[in-house]
């Protein structure tokens, strides 16, 4: 027991000391049920610690941006209104929306932390392709192009560079680059939290400073300054035949550059970066190996592609690659792609197919 909370409970009035006393004993159960349930949770697809914390960060850095964004400018126009006092409100009570969307429950939307698990899985594997690369490797791929490619390859190449970069080295930590959809749900989300926290302070004044805070924040959103598209516009300058594909998949992964790994074998099967991602991310099955070879990968770009990915991810069975690389290598890429056919679908169609595999499983 704190020494704030003993000195409270020798001077404060009794029946409030026993309705905290009451709410630390319903925590402290919430928490042995969270434990609980933590120790049985099947192991396949439960994510490791690391990943945890790294998709925590990456929410809360992301979220914190946001809110930091909408604060600002709503706070300058309340006092530019004469509403000082919400103003100050706003200013003095920041980095509130992680901690409220949690204790909501709304960080539980399966789209947002899915989208926020892959993003930190990704960054997961550059850094540990990073550690993986020899010394004395030569020069990286994307660094060879912006030397030596053709101006439309040496524009783009830079292009990705920079995106890169903003995406690794970002002030104050690395924020996640969401869809417009998902970004905008957070954005009212937190517009929400702040709305709240005012308690009536500034009355629609307040309202209205909030609402057009956070349209302006959606309106200066650019989803396509992100990686995955300037990933996808180097590809497009590059255009690959299938040979050229392998190699550079290859020196993608060599170069610790998952983002253009994923936008390499999603121009190969004409698919979107998304379902591209999910393939290279689905650690538990032999689907990216067919993609793979779907994509047209001969025999040892599929097993270089493997062993690194294996030893990047200590979730990937490399195993599994080497009981099946022989029938693999034999299999018609038009056959291995009728495997996988279901990615070419439509998103919606993909998620509507699988929501019912769900419902059925269920």
């Amino acid at each position: 027991m704190s020494a704030a909370f003993h000195h409270a409970s020798v001077v404060g009035d009794p029946a409030r000391i026993a309705a905290r006393v009451a709410d630390a004993a319903s925590a402290a159960d919430r928490r042995s049920d969270v434990a609980v349930e933590d120790v049985f949770l099947s192991q396949p697809g439960r994510l490791d610690d690391r990943t945890r914390a790294a998709t925590l960060r990456l929410a809360e850095t992301t979220i914190g941006a946001i809110e930091q964004q909408i604060v600002g400018d709503a706070a300058r126009a309340l006092a530019d209104a004469g509403r000082r006092d919400a103003a100050a409100v706003l200013e003095s009570n920041q980095a509130l929306a992680w901690p409220r969307l949690i204790e909501a429950g709304l960080m539980r939307d399966a789209e947002l932390i899915g989208e926020l698990i892959a993003q930190a899985r990704v960054d997961l594997l550059d850094d540990s392709l990073t550690t993986l690369r020899a010394p004395d490797a030569g020069t990286t791929l994307v660094t060879a192009l912006v030397q030596s490619g053709a101006p439309a390859q040496r524009t783009a190449a830079i292009a990705y560079l920079v995106a890169d970069g903003t995406r690794r080295l970002a002030v104050g930590g690395r924020q996640a680059i969401l869809p417009v959809v998902l970004y905008a749900r957070v954005a009212w989300w937190v517009a929400a939290v702040l709305r709240e926290r005012l308690s009536g302070a500034g009355g629609v004044e307040s309202d209205r400073a909030l609402a057009d805070a956070t349209h302006r924040c959606l309106s200066g959103y650019d989803h396509a300054a992100g990686v995955d598209d300037a990933a996808a516009r180097l590809v497009q300058a590059l255009s690959p035949s299938a040979s050229e594909r392998a190699e550079l998949m290859v020196r993608a992964l060599d170069s610790a550059r998952i983002t253009l790994f994923v936008a390499l074998l999603a121009e190969g099967l004409s698919i979107d970066s998304v379902e591209a991602r999910a393939l290279v991310l689905d650690s538990a099955s032999d689907r990216l190996w067919l993609a793979l070879r779907a994509a047209g990968l001969p025999r040892e770009a599929i097993a270089r592609a493997g062993f690194l990915l294996s030893e990047a991810d200590r979730e990937r069975d490399l195993s599994m690659l080497v009981e099946t690389i022989e029938t693999l290598a034999a299999l018609d890429p038009a056959a291995a792609a009728s495997t996988i056919a279901t990615v070419r679908l439509p998103r919606d169609f993909r998620a509507a197919v699988r929501a019912l595999a769900r419902r059925s499983a269920a």
